[in-house]
């Protein structure tokens, strides 16, 4: 397996596992504090807003964040969005533990982490290839897109035996130990010097010269929708999983932990299945039949009251969700340089960010306001609509690009387009 051979260079392969651990332990926590809230309201939309709070920092900071990524030191951005982080997941496990977390407590807490992961995103994708010679680029982002599989299988599983034997308190304290680890591989690493040169001027021109990056070049552009639409209705079904559980399943909201362990084993079986077809399958193939997998999943989640068929609908969900990640992901990572890469990440971050949370806001109001299932109706109808439109209009013939896209000449005419960033 070639993307294995990344893992033969010393500061890759100490980032990889320390990541792969801290990434259980946030997994370990979307598990104990999304079940901790749902049991404090009985309220999917309190859910949705957590997922909001969380998250939409991240959205308003990660354009600014790709400009951070491409001028300053990338580990020294993750040296301080992880310390942020680390003291935040301390301060959760430390007020549940004396009886003091409370809703708006968890919300704010999450919007502070979410600050630290808007400035974090680009820098933590961008920062990555460093670890590694030029040529093993791709093999590193297919690595860390493992990384995260691997703690999405890993994190709730651990953590569904340590919320039954031991409650919820400890899964937090778990997940803020995690971070020592990250903080120490990043102290020891040495990532080579990014090619190119750094941008220089005003942080918003920056920023629109990336803007403008992603937009003139179609794939770039058309990955950024995707993602979007994807994180708004398939990823958000992971923020779902405790009020899914107990409004569709009829078990506890903590038994979230077994729909996630599902998610987590269909994505490990599906990074395999990516990695031995990669250079086999035409990324728009892929894409396309992933958005309808994708949409067979939340039908199959909400289709039955049985247990083990929704276990079974979230392995679908993560065997597809790993698939369209990687998919994207090696487009944005290989095919731009790196003197850009960064404000380009930021921009398909961006969507991915603001698809989960609105995702999870919109799907969590409207199942407390007509029913569960009915809203994932909806969305599976939402889903499939938007597939249909990119297969039979052949846009995603525009994924299959491969090399470097070149900067663009910004003619007048390009430049006064309406619509575009000016």
């Amino acid at each position: 397996m070639s993307a294995i051979e990344a893992l033969r260079h010393r500061d890759f392969a100490l980032f990889f596992s320390a990541a792969a651990i801290s990434n259980a332990g946030n997994w370990m926590q979307l598990v104990a504090l999304p079940a901790i809230l749902f049991e404090m309201t009985n309220s999917a939309t309190w859910l949705g807003v957590s997922s909001m709070a969380t998250l939409l920092p991240a959205v308003i900071l990660t354009p600014y964040a790709g400009v951070l990524a491409d001028r300053v030191s990338r580990r020294n951005i993750l040296l301080s969005t992880q310390t942020v982080q680390m003291t935040v997941a301390f301060a959760m496990f430390f007020m549940y533990h004396l009886g003091h977390l409370t809703p708006g407590g968890i919300i704010s807490l999450g919007f502070l982490a979410g600050c630290a992961t808007g400035i974090q995103t680009s820098a933590w994708q961008s920062f990555v290839p460093l670890l590694v010679p030029q040529h093993l680029l791709l093999d590193a982002v297919q690595l860390n897109s493992a990384q995260y599989t691997l703690g999405r299988a890993l994190g709730p599983a651990v953590a569904g035996v340590i919320v039954k034997l031991s409650g919820p308190g400890l899964a937090l304290l778990v997940d803020a130990l995690t971070y020592v680890l990250v903080l120490g591989a990043l102290v020891l690493c040495h990532p080579r010097i990014g090619g190119g040169v750094r941008p220089t001027g005003k942080v918003w021109n920056i920023m629109r010269d990336g803007a403008r990056y992603v937009w003139f070049h179609k794939p770039l552009r058309l990955a950024t929708q995707i993602g979007f639409v994807g994180a708004f209705c398939g990823q958000a079904m992971q923020y779902m999983a405790p009020a899914i559980s107990e409004r569709v399943f009829h078990h506890e909201s903590t038994d979230n932990a077994g729909l996630l362990v599902g998610l987590g084993a269909g994505a490990i079986m599906s990074w395999g299945f990516f990695v031995w077809t990669f250079d086999r399958i035409r990324r728009s193939t892929r894409v396309g039949t992933t958005l309808f997998l994708y949409t067979g999943s939340i039908l199959v989640i909400g289709a039955t009251g049985l247990y083990p068929v929704g276990v079974l609908g979230y392995m679908i969900n993560g065997l597809a969700h790993l698939q369209l990640a990687m998919s994207l992901s090696t487009l944005m990572q290989g095919s731009v340089p790196d003197q850009v890469r960064g404000r380009s990440t930021s921009f398909y971050m961006l969507g991915l960010l603001a698809g989960i949370p609105s995702g999870a806001f919109v799907i969590g109001r409207v199942a407390d306001a007509i029913g569960m299932r009915q809203a994932l109706f909806l969305d599976a109808g939402l889903l499939a609509a938007f597939a249909v439109f990119l297969v039979f209009s052949g846009r995603l013939r525009l994924l299959d690009v491969e090399g470097i896209l070149e900067e663009p000449e910004y003619t007048e005419e390009l430049l006064n387009a309406p619509g575009l960033p000016s």
